[in-house]
């Protein structure tokens, strides 16, 4: 099919092709390429610092679910670990960006203000 179109007052004549609805999700148009996962997450930035890869508990409680496992990737705020204080569920997320390195505490463990819960590399 050719159609005319007009840009900025320039005419141009081009070719369409009409592509039958069946084909429109057909794996025939993938292109067949990778995409290496550090496109789909940014590294860290340069100036963090080694203790901000610690994920610290900010309040006392018991460990009732851990979230990750090592070598898991976590974004910023991806939940890590639930602590139960005072009959309140805490959900306990990553500082930065990064992939679990270690996980320091067990479940049913209790924790204290301050204390490590893992380490991101």
């Amino acid at each position: 099919m050719k159609l005319r179109i007009s840009i900025e007052g320039q005419s141009y004549d081009v070719d369409v092709e009409v592509v039958p609805e069946p084909y429109a999700g057909s794996k025939e148009f993938e292109s067949g390429l990778s995409v290496p996962p550090s496109v789909m997450r940014p590294p860290p930035p340069a100036d963090t610092r080694p203790e901000d890869r610690i994920c610290r508990s900010p309040i006392a409680g018991i460990v009732t679910a851990i979230a990750v496992s090592p070598g898991q990737r976590v974004r910023q705020d991806d939940p890590v670990a639930i602590i139960d204080a005072m009959k309140m569920q805490n959900t306990i997320g990553a500082p930065v960006d990064g992939v679990v390195e270690e996980i320091l505490v067990k479940l049913g463990q209790a924790v204290t203000s301050g204390q490590a819960l893992c380490r991101l590399a």
